[in-house]
């Protein structure tokens, strides 16, 4: 009689099992180093897309829409409309009831190093999509998005143009 076995052997379930272990101990560790650049690219691209937004919503509204970075990790957007009681437009400072567009944060261990646009920490969209210094002269600039674990930057630039760009080192 003819005995039909099926099935693995021990021998060739642990062959597997090991060849599964090794591609694991060489593909954590590049797993892991990938995390901090996906997370810079996250920030950066979180960045160009608050500016851009900032820009259409000051032309379709015809009316300034400030960016400004109060410190290393947020953002604030919104329309200095002057709406509400107590807000005055065209003022560089959100008062009243003047909408918020965003309000942004970069992710966990990512920074924002440096924001320089004409010497400040703000700027604003006017109603042609033209950017602005909070004194009405034209500028242009740039946000450093930075991982301080390995040094890796990303530079979200600013035109006089008003057009929006990521730069790698």
């Amino acid at each position: 009689m003819i005995r039909n076995k099926s099935g693995f052997t021990f021998t060739e379930l642990m062959t597997v099992l090991g060849i599964i272990a090794i591609a694991s101990a060489i593909a954590v560790p590049n797993f892991i180093s990938w995390i901090p650049k996906r997370k810079l690219g996250i920030a950066s691209r979180e960045m160009l897309s608050a500016m851009e937004t900032a820009r259409m919503r000051a032309v379709r509204e015809r009316s300034n829409v400030i960016i400004q970075f109060p410190d290393n990790s947020n953002y604030m957007v919104w329309v200095d409309n002057g709406a509400g009681v107590g807000g005055a437009a065209n003022d560089g400072v959100r008062n009243g009831t003047e909408p918020l567009i965003r309000n942004g944060s970069v992710p966990a261990g990512i920074t924002i190093t440096s924001a320089n646009f004409s010497g400040n920490t703000s700027f604003l969209f006017d109603r042609r999509g033209f950017p602005l210094d909070l004194f009405g002269n034209p500028t242009n600039g740039q946000v450093r998005i930075t991982n301080p674990k390995d040094g890796d930057f990303r530079d979200v630039n600013l035109s006089f143009g008003g057009n929006v760009s990521i730069s790698r080192p």
